[in-house]
């Protein structure tokens, strides 16, 4: 069941282009050229967001990824997807180059 919500995920993702799926987190990390980007579990979508884009999931009261390991929380830069990017693939699209630009800017700055 989870795997048919990633897979239908990166379905809706087809206009952007190609993207693979690795299992983490109990679900999917979604990539694109070897950069995560977005999460898919428990079938919700989560979208990395950082400095320059944080606001945006905010100020619309997107949630925060978060997960529970030895009894504490753990909270990931992946915040919920809107709704409206499973009913409109050019808003998918908006919101896939806008996280893919966050991943990017964050795996530069982890390889500096």
């Amino acid at each position: 069941m989870l795997q048919q919500f990633a897979d239908r995920v990166v379905d809706k993702m087809a206009d952007f282009g190609p993207v693979q799926q690795r299992k983490m987190f109990g679900g999917s990390g979604l990539f694109y050229r070897n950069i995560m980007f977005a999460i898919a579990v428990n079938d919700q979508l989560y979208f990395k967001a950082d400095a320059e884009t944080r606001r945006l999931f905010e100020t619309r009261g997107l949630e925060r990824f978060s997960y529970q390991q030895q009894g504490q929380t753990f909270f990931l830069d992946f915040y919920h997807a809107p709704a409206e990017v499973f009913s409109d693939s050019a808003v998918m699209t908006h919101w896939v180059r806008q996280a893919l630009a966050s991943a990017e800017r964050a795996h530069q700055a982890h390889a500096a």
